[in-house]
């Protein structure tokens, strides 16, 4: 089976969507020898970025594309040229993990929709065009992938016709978090600034995360624990200068660090040396990082909402979203002593049960009905 990928999510920082794109792609042809991969670049000059993103495998290509990423999205969701093929060759079938399928003559298509926070909670225009071109794509798709059970009900609920080939596929936790490695050095951890005992955040630094309420409850627990430190991976997203506005005397103080985009082994140093990891996001279509956290055995403190429950089971401290208080006596919590070690190794268990390679099988079903409804 020959997949073509659009890769356009490899080229910058890895968000949600581009860490599912490269982990799909660097499982699917370890679990399955018949599969070969056109990774689509999708925007002029990103190619060589893309192929230093994904693992090198004699059976992944970097295709050339020709077309501006500002043109695509817009061209693809109202016209059917140019191909996939065009850029690709022959292909089985197209997956876009991010929401963009392009026009096939031959091929399947597949789309990945993460979440509707486009539409539920958008924060810039960019949500506004998502919301306006996702019916055109799904349309467009032989199958409609989704991590949750959660996501699929929303689906069905604003696109009651794609119901029927809506499929859920969980994520996968990355295999740096699964190894049982050392903290981050001290060398770096002063180069970063970060001192012990720490809490630590993982995501995409935007307003919908709810980084506010984090914010100050985390200010509220440094008066019961004035030597506790809060941890900030990610890059900044939509809404971030806002929140740093509003929060500008905390964020300015040492109590607080934003280390920004870090490698993967650098990320799962950090989190796995907190005493805990804080997760107040108000939407989510699936919560990996949480998840990942688990994995590394940090204790998980979340908003209960939206698919979270659903992805962390009984392993999290589950606290409201709104609930300055909650989330302030639950971080303090976790800095008078050590978490239960039977409950981190049950929460440990359970996340480890996530893998990539799964997902990859998962996928490659849903590729075969795909294929098989369009041919």
């Amino acid at each position: 089976m020959i997949v073509g990928v659009d890769a356009t999510s490899l080229a910058g920082p890895r968000s949600g969507a581009g860490q599912t794109a490269a982990s799909v792609i660097d499982a699917i042809v370890h679990v399955d020898e018949g599969v070969e991969v056109a990774a689509l670049p999708i925007g002029l000059g990103t190619r060589g970025r893309i192929k230093r993103a994904l693992k090198p495998h004699p059976r992944v290509h970097v295709v050339r594309s020709l077309l501006p990423a500002r043109v695509a999205g817009p061209v693809w969701a109202h016209a059917e040229w140019p191909p996939a093929e065009l850029f690709c060759g022959h292909l089985d079938v197209f997956w876009g993990p991010n929401l963009l399928v392009p026009p096939l003559v031959k091929a399947a298509g597949v789309v990945t929709i993460h979440d509707l926070a486009f539409i539920d909670m958008p924060q810039s225009r960019d949500d506004a065009r998502r919301a306006e071109l996702a019916p055109r794509i799904a349309a467009r798709a032989n199958r409609v992938v989704v991590p949750s059970d959660f996501v699929a009900h929303e689906v069905a609920r604003w696109l009651p016709d794609e119901a029927p080939r809506v499929r859920v596929v969980k994520p996968g936790v990355r295999r740096v978090f699964r190894e049982r490695g050392s903290v981050l050095t001290a060398p770096r951890r002063e180069a970063l600034g970060i001192r012990g005992p720490y809490a630590v955040f993982l995501g995409t630094l935007e307003s919908r995360k709810n980084l506010d309420t984090l914010l100050r409850s985390f200010d509220l627990a440094r008066s019961v624990h004035p030597e506790a430190q809060l941890v900030l991976i990610g890059p900044k997203g939509p809404g971030w200068d806002q929140v740093a506005l509003r929060c500008a005397n905390i964020l300015a103080s040492d109590a607080v660090r934003v280390v920004g985009y870090l490698p993967d082994e650098e990320v799962a140093a950090i989190v796995r040396g907190a005493k805990v990891f804080v997760y107040p996001s108000r939407y989510e279509g699936f919560g990996i990082p949480p998840l990942e956290a688990m994995v590394a055995g940090t204790p998980v403190i979340a908003a209960k909402t939206t698919a979270l429950p659903e992805t962390l089971g009984d392993h999290a401290r589950w606290v409201h979203p709104d609930d300055v208080e909650g989330f302030a006596a639950a971080i303090a919590d976790h800095f008078e002593g050590d978490a239960d070690p039977s409950a981190l190794e049950a929460a440990r268990s359970y996340a480890s049960a996530f893998t990539w390679a799964d997902t990859a099988l998962s996928m490659l079903e849903v590729f075969d009905e795909a294929v098989g409804e369009a041919s």
